[in-house]
């Protein structure tokens, strides 16, 4: 791959007005488009003009402006910097030194496929929307590009670990390689599907739908009116409805779920180089995304009933420098994992996991008190009150005691299977029955940990102990006191004496 010469400034491809052009309208026509359509009528006019000759206005418009958009985007680098510079009626001005940057992605939505373009992300250290964009790039300068600014970022954070080094001084080159470690097939992309959590799915989907519906619900439901009302009657009868519901649901939930993974990972590939994870994946918006070995901050994996029965595991790369306010959170997540894909990757990044023999610690039962009264016996309470309140008759009350039941085996087994282990270098915690999650991080990669304890806690000699890292915080509920100021004290000694960087 070629050297790009950046000391001259630079346009994207030719075609990005198409694509700030398109990005532009999509903005448009969230904000306004439905509201002038709702509000005035397609066939109505808005001081004088009709709503069409608004619409070829704003289509100008818009051609207009993503153009003088594209003429005035520039990028470029000077000394340790780059800068890009932008802005039709407002100029900006981005100056990023190559060692804030933090990892640089690639991403594709529909209209870039179909043009041939790439974007090109640029995650920075401390910025407000963590996040820089260069809309439209040929997908060779694209990889130049990005090639280009990891290698001055590496540079350029091994000269300020190293001051003191000449700057004449050669660096041995680190090899290059690659590992393939997940693929996933059609089939494979329809297994992942299928066991996915339905349930989440489903209500996600209920939330979305029904907050973006009654935003207009005047408009939308003024038609139906007079059968809503003739309605009324039947919908009392909810016990004869209940089951169709049930089905409706359960099949919508299982196409979202389908559809929701074959748009996000579709064509997934997933593999380790020397400079730490790949994952590409993506039908609509195809992304790739690289996160460098100093930013994994730990490791996560979860699986549920259906995917135990495939042994597939739900594999999560907790990364430093994330914003929990954005929707897209630069979490990678890789579904469809198995335990030796799993294992390649925890021998790769955390080699100290297979040295020395773990230590083991339980929760206390309080753990499972808590989860049966707050989880189980009082909604039992409140829907038994309701039950007696509405003078309902006792096959009403018939399932509740099979519900406390159930609930008490539930919360049980929870509790048995929260778990705390550690080697003296990694700690790993445990939870879950139905839904079990695993999670390693080793103890380097840890800035703090914390000890509390509740008036609850005191009485029975219990502490919770919190571990916070850069990618956010775990903790370990209900450990024996003793045993949890012992780790404490071990934790805070491993973090002050490591020699070893958290980033």
């Amino acid at each position: 791959m070629s050297e790009i010469d950046l000391s001259t400034k630079k346009r994207q491809a030719p075609i990005g007005v198409a694509i700030l052009f398109l990005l532009n309208l999509r903005k448009a026509v969230n904000l306004f488009i439905p509201f002038l359509f709702l509000k005035y009528g397609a066939g109505s006019s808005l001081l004088g003009i009709s709503l069409y000759a608004i619409g070829i206005i704003l289509f100008l418009g818009f051609i207009a402006f993503s153009y003088f958009e594209y003429k005035n985007f520039f990028f470029y680098a000077v000394e340790d910097k780059f800068i890009i510079e932008r802005g039709v009626f407002r100029k900006d001005k981005t100056t990023i030194p190559f060692e804030r940057i933090q990892t640089v992605h690639t991403a594709q939505n529909l209209a870039q496929q179909l043009f041939k373009v790439v974007g090109l992300k640029i995650d920075t250290a401390g910025s407000a929307d963590n996040e820089i964009e260069i809309p439209a790039l040929d997908r060779s300068y694209a990889r130049s590009l990005q090639e280009y600014l990891l290698k001055k970022k590496e540079k350029d954070q091994k000269q300020q670990s190293e001051p003191g080094e000449e700057e004449t001084t050669a660096q041995p080159e680190v090899e290059s390689w690659e590992k393939p470690i997940l693929k996933l097939s059609i089939k494979d992309l329809l297994k992942v599907g299928l066991t996915e959590n339905h349930l989440r799915s489903g209500l996600i989907l209920f939330a979305v739908v029904n907050g973006y519906i009654w935003q207009f619900e005047e408009f939308l439901l003024e038609p139906f009116e007079p059968y809503l009302e003739e309605a009324e009657g039947w919908l009392t009868q909810w016990v004869l409805l209940l089951p169709f519901t049930i089905i409706v649901f359960i099949v919508v939930s299982v196409a979202f779920s389908l559809i929701r993974i074959v748009l996000r990972y579709f064509n997934l590939q997933f593999f380790l180089n020397e400079r730490g994870l790949v994952l590409k994946s993506g039908l609509l918006k195809r992304n790739e995304f690289h996160v460098p070995r100093n930013k994994i901050q730990y490791f996560k994996w979860s699986s549920n009933p259906l995917r135990k029965l495939l042994g597939f595991k739900t594999f999560v790369v907790k990364q430093a420098g994330v914003n929990e306010n954005r929707e897209d959170k630069r979490t990678v997540s890789v579904p469809g994992c198995k335990n030796k894909q799993l294992i390649d990757v925890l021998q790769e990044f955390y080699p100290e996991r297979y040295t020395g023999k773990f230590h083991r610690l339980g929760s206390h039962k309080l753990l499972f008190f808590q989860r049966f009264i707050w989880l189980v016996m009082m909604p039992s309470i409140i829907v038994t009150a309701s039950f007696y309140a509405s003078e309902l008759t006792w096959h009403y009350f018939a399932p509740i005691p099979l519900f406390v039941l159930l609930g008490g085996f539930w919360a049980h087994k929870f509790q048995r299977s929260v778990q705390f282990r550690t080697n003296g270098e990694v700690i790993e915690i445990k939870k879950g029955w139905i839904f079990p999650s695993h999670l390693s991080i080793t103890m380097y990669k840890l800035q703090n940990v914390s000890l509390k304890r509740s008036i609850f806690q005191r009485r029975r000699g219990l502490s919770t102990l919190v571990f916070f890292t850069a990618a956010g915080d775990e903790s370990m509920p209900h450990l024996s006191h003793n045993d949890a100021i012992d780790i404490y004290n071990f934790v805070l000694y491993k973090i002050e004496s490591s020699q070893k960087s958290w980033m």
